[in-house]
């Protein structure tokens, strides 16, 4: 019995162990397993790291995937024979690539030496090594930095120095010239090299600028993006400055020639002014404009029609009157006029007492025009009228066959106090010489507006006619001359306004711009020789 008992008590103590040690392997089994949750979730948020670290790692990649135009410049050591000077290109927001070589060359084949970020470069689709390949720039060409995912495109364009001044203007923030009721402050820099006309002088001031209207953009042929046209400009300074040896005055124009392929047409008109006998004939000298750091091609820069001592000086009593289909300020309309007549100068209102005079001289001396004693000196158009400017200026838009000038656009009067009403000054030439619809050497045009096709009804001005027509055709050679001289100065802006606008693109390639232009010129100097011959024709029958 006693054996019995110590064997059951053996067995209990057993049981109670085995147990002790089921629920210890069990309270284990329940702590790892909150372990292994544990790690499970840091596992997950091991893998969710990782996939972030991995996203992080793609987008840096692509942002270390840089591809990038650094740096571009054309160096002197790598092109001795053609440049002089080294120099580094400007690369602008819009992927446009300005280099500006400083002295004139016989040709743009160069080797251009250029930093980039990424895995190659082309231009126009062949490998180029920097310093080494020569690539021809005589037309703008597209420069593409390639990556391993992407890749970016620049158009390159090299200018050379032309030998005309340079005009560089920056307006604040490089903003666009968008308005033409809107002066935009900018900085002017104008530098007159010893190869130029001009005397070498460098000018740097602060000035205001604003676009005359129509205000255009274009597209380029080898960049999309939209750019501000060739457009006209005015020019304002705080004090008045001398610009190119001309008189010191406040305000000046920038004039585009946008539509002249001769860039001379008008300032060839300007020259026959400054060999007549018209007073106040502005004067203009080319320069090439470079804005906000692109280069913009030929303009004129000169003196703008106001009334000053230094320019159209006739008096604070005098007047300026323009005609014109686009009319400024004060106007008055007449039926023997094409267009309305604006009040340039003085400042008016209507019903001024100055306003009241002038419009009754005008109707005055159209009344007299249109008299039937029109002829008489004493009662007819003379008596307003003087017959010596009116003759010149019919003659030298007449030589021109100046279709603007049939009192259609730009056409300027002007009365001093106690004189008669003159024509002049004279102004814009685009449309003659040959260019327009109607290129033709025959044919009157002036004369068929209203006041000079009744003037022509008076022998009187028809003799003065003869006479100063004789006059202009003795000084043809003069007028040859001096386009042939001009043509000489422009003959390498001609062909870098070329590159930059295509003037002669339906001729042929880009790089013969200089020939098209001598074309142009060699057309117009024979335009002018046949147009004088058939009018030396047609006035000794009068």
């Amino acid at each position: 019995m006693m054996v019995s008992l110590l064997l059951s008590c053996s067995r209990n103590n057993d049981t109670e162990e085995i147990e002790d040690r089921i629920a210890q392997l069990e309270r284990q089994g329940q702590e790892l397993k909150k372990q292994g949750d544990q790690l499970a979730k840091e596992g997950d948020q091991l893998q969710s790291d990782i996939d972030n670290a991995e996203n992080q790692i793609d987008q840096l990649t692509d942002q270390l995937d840089v591809t990038k135009l650094l740096s571009f410049e054309i160096l002197s050591c790598d092109n001795p024979m053609q440049v002089i000077e080294d120099t580094r290109a400007e690369i602008l927001e819009d992927n446009n690539v300005e280099c500006r070589v400083l002295n004139i060359m016989s040709s743009k084949t160069l080797i251009p030496r250029f930093q980039f970020i990424g895995q190659s470069l082309t231009i126009d689709g062949k490998n180029v090594e920097s310093g080494v390949t020569a690539v021809d720039f005589s037309k703008p060409v597209t420069l593409t930095v390639k990556g391993d995912q992407k890749s970016v495109s620049y158009t390159v364009y090299v200018h050379s120095y032309t030998g005309l001044p340079l005009l560089w203007i920056e307006t604040v923030g490089r903003v666009d010239i968008i308005k033409t009721n809107w002066y935009y402050n900018a900085g002017l820099k104008l530098v007159e090299g010893v190869r130029t006309r001009a005397a070498g002088d460098v000018i740097e001031t602060d000035v205001r600028i604003k676009g005359l209207p129509p205000l255009d953009y274009y597209i380029s042929k080898v960049h999309t993006s939209g750019q501000m046209a060739k457009n006209d400009y005015v020019l304002n300074f705080n004090d008045r400055v001398s610009l190119l040896g001309e008189a010191a005055d406040t305000d000046w124009e920038l004039s585009a020639n946008r539509d002249d392929k001769t860039l001379i047409r008008t300032q060839t008109g300007l020259f026959m002014g400054t060999i007549s006998q018209l007073n106040f004939t502005p004067k203009f000298h080319f320069v090439d404009l470079m804005l906000n750091g692109r280069y913009y091609g030929n303009y004129r820069l000169g003196e703008r029609l106001e009334v000053s001592s230094s320019r159209i000086n006739i008096g604070f009593d005098g007047y300026l009157l323009k005609i014109d289909e686009s009319t400024t300020g004060i106007y008055m309309n007449y039926n023997t006029l094409e267009q309305p007549v604006s009040i340039m100068a003085p400042s008016l209102m209507t019903g001024d007492t100055q306003y009241v005079y002038i419009r009754q001289f005008m109707n005055a001396a159209e009344e007299a025009l249109f008299s039937v004693a029109f002829t008489t000196e004493n009662m007819g158009w003379q008596k307003y009228m003087d017959i010596d400017s009116f003759v010149d200026w019919y003659l030298i838009n007449e030589i021109a066959k100046n279709y603007d000038a049939v009192f259609q656009h730009n056409c300027y009067m002007y009365k001093k106090n106690g004189e008669k009403l003159k024509m002049g000054p004279l102004w814009d030439f685009r449309n003659g010489f040959g260019n327009g619809d109607d290129s033709s050497t025959s044919g009157f045009v002036v004369k068929n507006a209203k006041w000079f096709d009744r003037l022509f009804q008076d022998p009187a001005f028809v003799a003065k006619v003869k006479e100063r027509f004789t006059y202009f055709y003795s000084h043809k050679n003069d007028i040859l001359n001096e386009i042939d001289e001009n043509a000489k100065y422009l003959k390498y802006s001609a062909q870098e306004n070329n590159n930059k606008w295509g003037l002669y693109d339906s001729y042929g390639p880009a790089e013969k711009g200089m020939l098209y232009f001598q074309k142009e010129v060699d057309n117009m100097k024979a335009w002018i020789e046949s147009r004088m011959d058939w009018l030396k024709q047609e006035f000794s029958k009068m």
